[in-house]
């Protein structure tokens, strides 16, 4: 504690009680105490919140990681269940005759509706 700290607290003693009181009066031994007390306090606690900061952070990286892989699992599934699809629609189409024309378009309408899901999945996940 800084000697105009000392003195602020005497002036508010006198002004405030009407009591005359020096730095050597025992009060300012409760004082030093409680200074020294609460010093200990706050390292424990600024100790306690690095914890708590190095926990969340790793809890986070966990969960996002978590998401990412799942995210991945969840797209290629998907991809492969368009591709799929796409191979029985062509080869369901390689058997009509009728729809020979057809085939190319459709598949690139699928193949580009897939690749723009998967996309903005992981534009979604990602961010």
């Amino acid at each position: 504690m800084t000697h105009e700290q000392k003195e602020e607290i005497l002036n508010a003693i006198r002004k405030t009680h009407g009591i005359a009181t020096t730095e050597k009066d025992p009060i300012f031994s409760l004082v030093t105490i409680s200074e020294i007390v609460f010093r200990e306090y706050m390292k424990k606690m600024d100790l306690m919140f690095t914890q708590h900061e190095a926990n969340v952070e790793t809890t986070t990286e966990k969960y996002l990681s978590k998401v990412k892989e799942l995210a991945e699992i969840k797209i290629s599934k998907a991809v492969e269940d368009a591709y799929q699809k796409l191979e029985k629609f062509k080869d369901e189409a390689k058997d009509d005759p009728s729809s020979s024309t057809q085939i190319p378009m459709i598949y690139w309408v699928l193949l580009a509706m897939t690749g723009a899901v998967g996309y903005m999945t992981a534009l979604l996940i990602l961010t």
